[in-house]
């Protein structure tokens, strides 16, 4: 018996040793050395690179000291206030000086009939912030929501972080912005030799950026692109399309090129897919080319395509509800009409927010 299974196997040996001789194994065997097909994703063992030599510190030691001009609150008003939202409201305190904390900023906005505001902080969530706001500012009905920016501080593009700032009481987390100060390209572009995060490998995006796109999405929650590559921007805003995140904001695209500085062919590429196009109160208080190019964009991508966020915060800065208005009252002398204001700065906001339109 035990003669008749040697025998068994010898035989299915010999098969084998004369199907390796077929050409159907020689077929498998040069498939086997083919290249394999690409991958849709570049295996990173952390999303945070660090430099050999760490010189620069980190992106907020810059601005220390930088700006001492105090700001002036002009107790501007405009119709445009009310029920206006601004969806980039930088707060103190901070690593650096900013001109009026957050309980004070909601405060002014909110007495200014503004309906609401994202509060961001480069390095920190701010879900818990907006909490406190609501809770003790006194600011009635205004909303206060949360921003987290996925800078080396947070860990960079991580997606814990993201599911902690989704999960923080009272569920006020509204916007995840790509790396900021610490991204990759800005990092490069100022030649500046600190740690940085990257978004992509060989021109494909991370794992944890995919990760943190479904996770927006299942928290429904904003995108916000950051201070990426125009390349790495095209590449996020496709991919958060398909993974069901509907509602991505352009970040800042000509507030200039150490930031994403996309080309209007580009810009047109994703306000095509529903990304709002932003335009800061920053490149349209200061005359020059920088206002010029945002009236430009906002006419040649049109209103509907395009959000009004302050970006204000900074010593010497207007504050945000003064930001606003300035920049509504430039934007009516450069000719856009009443009911392209109301889209820009609420309408718009309130959509890629995912609030009612009121």
């Amino acid at each position: 018996m035990v003669s008749a299974r040697i025998k068994k196997w010898s035989v299915g040996l010999s098969s084998l040793a004369l199907l390796a001789g077929a050409p159907g194994a020689a077929i498998a065997a040069d498939a086997a050395k083919a290249p394999k097909p690409a991958v849709t994703w570049a295996p990173a063992p952390q999303s945070i690179i660090n430099p050999s030599k760490n010189t620069d510190l980190d992106a907020w030691e810059s601005y220390r000291g930088k700006f001492t001009k105090k700001s002036v609150d002009q107790h501007l008003d405009d119709p445009i206030l009310k029920g206006s939202i601004d969806v980039h409201a930088h707060y103190g305190p901070d690593s650096y000086d900013r001109q009026w904390d957050a309980f004070e900023i909601a405060k002014m906005m909110h007495e200014r009939g503004m309906r609401g505001a994202v509060f961001k902080n480069h390095w920190s969530e701010s879900a818990g912030l907006v909490w406190l706001i609501r809770k003790y500012a006194g600011v009635g009905d205004f909303e206060a929501w949360g921003g987290l920016a996925l800078d080396s501080p947070e860990g960079g593009v991580n997606p814990n972080a993201v599911r902690y700032f989704a999960e923080v009481e009272g569920r006020y987390a509204k916007i995840v912005w790509m790396p900021t100060h610490d991204s990759e390209h800005e990092v490069k572009y100022l030649k500046e030799n600190r740690p940085y995060v990257i978004v992509s490998k060989n021109g494909v995006l991370l794992p944890s950026v995919l990760e943190v796109l479904d996770l927006i999405a299942h928290y429904k929650l904003t995108l916000a692109t950051g201070h990426v590559s125009p390349t790495e921007m095209l590449q996020i805003v496709a991919e958060a399309k398909k993974r069901g995140v509907d509602r991505i904001i352009i970040t800042h695209p000509g507030l200039g090129p150490q930031f994403t500085d996309p080309t209007i062919d580009q810009l047109k590429t994703v306000t095509a897919q529903g990304a709002y196009a932003e335009i800061v109160a920053s490149e349209l208080i200061r005359p020059g080319a920088a206002r010029d190019k945002a009236i430009q964009a906002i006419k040649t991508l049109g209103a509907a395509h395009c959000i009004i966020g302050t970006d204000s915060g900074l010593i010497g800065t207007p504050n945000h509800p003064d930001a606003m208005v300035m920049a509504a009252r430039i934007l009516r002398e450069a000719g856009i009409s009443e009911s392209d204001l109301t889209l820009l700065f609420k309408t718009n906001a309130a959509k890629v927010l995912g609030l009612p339109v009121l």
